[in-house]
């Protein structure tokens, strides 16, 4: 999800994630129509000296991955595509903005409304055709379509992007409907995709896709998204034909009509297991619905909205072309997805001839694996083996403050448990909470009361904080009509105010959290159960259309340049025409709030935009249904084997583990031996 990763971390986006999708925490100025404009170090040609020796770059994966495109949206995916694809610009170590594709920075009209971007000449594909102006803009009007597949880019696109010319190969001109403060360094590191290869994929699916009844696919559709979004699947005990594991076969039937393969990717069904380890055919079947909607979208769409919606469903997610430094070698569910050096790539040599990543969704035994060099680079440390890790004259443990933060949505949908206001405030008056933040992450936490993080410039420390009051708490309980029962929990006309908190398993840190708050909310006769989950196969479908969720606790990923309209906007919410790619789950919609964050976008003086956000927290603070948990200081791991180096746009070879952006030079990394 878009600037989540958090999870999506959450998409969000997911942006965080990857190498070429963040910003820097100041606004640049833009550049002048006519201004003379020095090239930067990205515009000189690669080296031609040969490639480091390199041992294999071996890293963690917390999770399967999704698409082996910019349609992913989680944070595992996030990392393989930072290094899979490239984008116009990248953000350094000092939160500074560095052409990649692009040679120098946009040459930007005097009313900021016109981009002028020149691209570098040579980029190749994977597949070894040139990247040109003209995949630039087959990349924007696919996030520009009413069906974009790019959860992290499509609002930012759809909203202001008017138009996009390609006057030459080499020159990509961007027209803007109206000023956008965060555009140049949020959304110009879009992961660029090929053209060609794109609509080659494309017309493969279409004329497997034409041998479907479109008639019938549209009945299934309409008849599992009825029967699943029923007012009856709210309650608390929704019927059997709420639930997608009743239409897993047709669905199957349905899409292998459609020339649609099963048993690869998202649509492996080995892949969706419960804890114990039994398949969970309703995860499964979930997924097999998004793939039908994409099915039925794309076949009542025509032109670049058709390609937009049957993205997701094309052969490339499963052979994807790039122009970064790897490319996909094989995917192993469970275990590993290996990418292999692309000895084309525009930048320069790169040393390892493998980039592997492992798939170790336990934080405790990625830090292990870590230690004893199994992998050589953790991107989060998140166990309580930090000290540990420290200690280990074999590591670099990086250190710096985090732009992401953790929360717990409320569902505020119609008909869910929180959609009362009473309780939502209720809720957030049960839990210590700066307290609690300091007991779940041993002191690592930065408690946050807002959704702009205290790394940002933007960050306003007078954000009211929450403050523990357990009478007024059950006052606001009792108001609403709820009876304290004999076992101390409340009830109202025979329901007990009792539901399930979902969080990330094997995140040792937020499941604490769960944990103490689950015991303070028992204080307040709220009986809340904790149940740590798969991100890709449960908690993910959880926020997509129809939300069938009370309490989340997750993560969101910011850039530093903020703009939390993908995530709080009233158009962000999730609905039966656009279920998934919208990371408002928890359904809060306030107008004063989306005007707020209209001014945000478009105000281009700093200390301005810092009150307007500011003005926002406060509502939000007041008025949601998030309850802001805490913000890290992140960590990673690297092993001293790992060492940097220069490229055709990397001039320094560090690894500033001061940096929460360290990663950022990852094409020029090596491995040494031992």
């Amino acid at each position: 999800m878009r600037r989540t990763l958090g999870s999506l971390l959450a998409v969000s986006a997911l942006l965080f994630a990857a190498c070429g999708g963040t910003t820097p925490s100041a606004t640049p100025a833009p550049v002048a129509s006519g201004s003379a404009v020095t090239p930067s170090a990205s515009a000189v040609a690669p080296s031609a000296s040969a490639a480091p020796a390199s041992g294999d770059l071996k890293f963690a994966l917390d999770g399967e991955p999704t698409y082996f495109t910019p349609a992913f949206n989680d944070v595992p995916t996030g990392w393989l595509i930072g290094i899979m694809y490239s984008g116009l610009y990248v953000v350094n170590n000092k939160l500074a903005p560095v052409p990649q594709l692009a040679t120098a920075l946009p040459d930007v009209s005097a009313d900021g409304l016109t981009w002028t971007v020149k691209l570098r000449d040579g980029v190749k594909w994977t597949d070894g055709s040139p990247v040109t102006s003209a995949d630039v803009k087959f990349s924007f009007n696919l996030a520009q379509s009413a069906n974009c597949p790019f959860s992290a880019y499509c609002g930012d696109f759809q909203k202001y992007l008017k138009g996009i010319d390609t006057p030459d190969a080499s020159t990509v001109v961007l027209t803007l409907s109206g000023k956008f403060a965060p555009f140049l360094l949020t959304d110009l590191g879009f992961p660029i995709i090929p053209m060609a290869a794109t609509q080659a994929s494309f017309a493969k699916f279409q004329t497997a896709a034409g041998k479907a009844d479109p008639a019938a696919i549209k009945a299934l559709y309409d008849k599992v998204n009825t029967a699943t979004t029923a007012d009856a699947c709210n309650g608390d005990t929704p019927p059997d034909t709420c639930a997608f594991t009743g239409y897993v076969a047709e669905l199957e039937a349905a899409l292998t009509s459609g020339g649609i393969t099963l048993g690869v990717g998202v649509l492996d069904k080995t892949r969706y297991v419960n804890a114990d380890n039994t398949p969970d055919t309703n995860s499964y079947g979930s997924a097999l619905f998004a793939a039908l909607t994409d099915l039925n979208t794309s076949l009542g769409s025509s032109a670049i909205d058709q390609i937009a919606a049957a993205y997701r469903l094309l052969d490339i997610q499963q052979n994807p072309v790039g122009s970064g430094p790897y490319k996909l070698g094989k995917y192993t569910t469970g275990a590993t997805v290996e990418l292999d050096r692309n000895d084309s790539y525009f930048a320069g040599p790169v040393g390892p001839a493998h980039a592997i990543g492992q798939i170790i969704k336990d934080a405790a035994t990625e830090g292990a694996a870590l230690q004893k060099g199994d992998i050589n680079w953790l991107q989060e440390i998140t166990s309580d083996a930090l000290a540990a890790l420290q200690a280990d004259q074999n590591l670099t443990v990086t250190s710096a403050p985090d732009f992401g933060y953790y929360y717990v949505a409320m569902n505020s949908r119609p008909g869910r448990l929180f959609n009362d206001p009473n309780l939502q405030n209720a809720f957030k008056m049960c839990i210590d909470h700066d307290a609690t933040v300091q007991k779940a992450t041993d002191g690592q936490g930065i408690p946050v009361y807002g959704d702009i993080p205290p790394a940002s410039w933007a960050f306003d420390p007078n954000t009211p904080k929450y403050t523990l009051d357990v009478a007024g708490a059950k006052a606001l309980i009792e108001k609403s009509g709820w009876a304290l029962g004999s076992d101390g929990i409340y009830a109202k006309a025979g329901k007990k105010l009792s539901t399930t908190l979902y969080v990330r398993q094997g995140r040792p840190q937020r499941i604490s959290f769960a944990q103490l708050a689950q015991t303070q909310l028992k204080e307040c006769g709220i009986d809340i159960k904790v149940l740590p989950s798969d991100f890709a196969t449960v908690l993910l479908p959880l926020l997509n259309y129809p939300n069938n969720f009370d309490l989340y606790l997750g993560g969101f990923s910011t850039v530093p340049d903020p703009d939390p309209s993908s995530l709080f906007a009233c158009d962000q919410v999730p609905t039966k025409e656009k279920p998934t790619d919208q990371n408002n789950a928890a359904a809060w919609c306030n107008p004063q709030a989306d005007a707020l964050l209209k001014q945000g976008r478009e105000e281009t003086d700093q200390a301005k935009r810092a009150a307007i956000y500011a003005q926002f927290e406060a509502l939000e603070h007041n008025d949601s249904p998030y309850y802001f948990l805490w913000a890290d200081t992140r960590h990673a791991g690297l092993t001293k084997t790992v060492v940097g180096g220069t490229n055709a746009y990397v001039t320094d070879p560090t690894i500033d583990p001061t940096s929460v952006f360290y990663f950022w030079n990852n094409d020029t990394w090596s491995v040494k031996a031992q």
